[in-house]
């Protein structure tokens, strides 16, 4: 009787230790499955963010040809703003890239912990380190670039402007100097009063002839532009032309009544080629 009760309790000790011993090694297993997920965890996030850096280093690539061809083609010259707007966008990309690298690095680190490590991560990481530095070296350089060249735009626009003011300036003097060379000058007066005002005087003791006088005073004239001036109205019987001018440039008119109703040009440049300055006296 006694046999079979130590049996009995043998028996239960047994089986409480075997239950004990497959619980433990139950929890062990799930122990090692949390630690391999973790693992697994990490590692698909480094991956995660080398394909996310390497996509990121793929679309800098991109931008930077796009602002290469544009400057160096002239036929393709695209808007600064656009340029503005690619260097913009390569800058987020490096940033975003910064990010992942510290985010690798951070894994990485978890994975040293535990005891893993993935050959030429490190390696891996400090090369996208020495890539990043040399593309935000070379987004410097563009932005460099393209300030010069708005400087260069800039500085051409402002010479341009002056050349068209200055440009602008001559043609306005040269419209002057053509309206100051073709500018003649005309008066139509009775004798007695062009004596009186000293624009004509007679001179010899004969039948005195009318000569043009010494006075400078052009206030009584007409002004006038010797390429429009083609005629001069009159309506005066006994008209004398006092100043110089060639007899075959020009025509008074004469009416049927003897008349003389205007004095006509006939060769301009001939006409005015002796004195800009016409006199023409009537009694």
């Amino acid at each position: 009787m006694m046999i079979a009760a130590a049996l009995f309790v043998a028996g239960a000790f047994t089986s409480c230790v075997s239950r004990q011993v497959a619980l433990q090694a139950e929890n062990q297993r799930d122990s090692l499955s949390v630690v391999v997920g973790e693992k697994d965890s990490l590692i698909n996030l480094v991956f995660a963010d080398i394909n996310a850096i390497s996509e990121n280093l793929a679309l800098i690539k991109s931008r930077e040809n796009l602002i290469t061809v544009a400057g160096t083609n002239e036929g393709a010259r695209r808007p600064i703003e656009e340029i503005n707007n690619d260097i913009a966008a390569i800058d987020r990309l490096l940033q975003e890239n910064r990010a992942k690298i510290a985010s690798l690095q951070r894994t990485a680190a978890q994975l040293r912990k535990a005891n893993l490590r993935i050959e030429g991560l490190e390696k891996m990481i400090a090369d996208l380190n020495g890539q990043l530095a040399e593309k935000k070296s070379e987004v410097e350089q563009l932005r460099d670039e393209l300030a010069q060249k708005g400087i260069e735009v800039a500085t051409l626009t402002e010479e341009v402007a002056q050349s068209e003011a200055r440009v602008e300036s001559l043609s306005d003097e040269k419209v002057e100097l053509q309206n100051q060379l073709h500018t003649v000058y005309y008066i139509v007066g009775s004798e007695k009063e062009l004596l009186d005002a000293q624009i004509i005087n007679k001179q010899g003791f004969i039948g005195r002839t009318l000569t043009v006088g010494s006075t400078a005073n052009l206030d009584s004239f007409t002004a006038a532009d010797s390429r429009l001036l083609t005629e001069i109205p009159l309506g005066q019987k006994r008209v004398t032309v006092v100043s110089a001018h060639p007899e075959d440039a020009y025509e008074l008119v004469t009416g049927a009544d003897k008349v003389v109703e205007k004095l006509l040009i006939t060769d301009p440049a001939r006409f005015w080629e002796s004195s800009k300055v016409l006199i023409i006296s009537y009694k």
